[in-house]
């Protein structure tokens, strides 16, 4: 199943075919290829409204996941049962010109902190989250797991998101 990305800012530019390649390949390390996934590149201001309203929280963030299914960490849906139209994973939903400014602000290559908040994003959609030390602890390895398989496929130095609640 495919990647929909949609980008929604002009403030950065990138190359969309290697980052819709990329994410192919991270949703295959996730366990859900056979899934369909969309990736949404916005604006600042944009994902401040989607933070507010779905969040209660009045600031900028760089990444957002919309699950279509309720999933539970380590717990594996199968699409067979599924019809076509419920093999959707979810939304992921980045802030672009946050992500560049904070990369550069910590001196980190864009590309790979991009495809860090996309695991991020999708250890989100299916099931982990980060709100107490031990979900944090759960949801860390499992990224960790996906960012060393896809480093070593892929060529990247990725690493996961290093704080509880980010």
């Amino acid at each position: 199943m495919s990647v929909v990305i949609r980008n929604l800012q002009r403030t950065v530019t990138l190359n969309i075919k290697q980052l819709y390649q990329n994410t192919l390949l991270l949703k295959k390390l996730c366990g859900y290829e056979e899934f369909e996934l969309g990736v949404i590149l916005v604006r600042n201001n944009s994902i401040r409204k989607l933070n507010k309203i779905y969040r209660e929280c009045d600031e900028v963030t760089d990444v957002l996941a919309f699950p279509y299914h309720e999933i539970k960490p380590n717990e594996h849906i199968s699409y067979l049962h599924l019809k076509d139209e419920e093999r959707m994973l979810g939304d992921i939903v980045l802030a672009l010109p946050y992500i560049k400014a904070e990369s550069q602000k910590h001196k980190e290559d864009l590309d790979s902190v991009l495809l860090t908040m996309i695991a991020h994003g999708l250890c989100h959609l299916i099931g982990f989250d980060h709100e107490t030390k031990e979900q944090w602890e759960e949801m860390y390895k499992k990224e960790l797991d996906i960012l060393n398989k896809f480093n070593n496929t892929a060529g990247y130095k990725c690493s996961p998101l290093l704080s509880v609640g980010h």
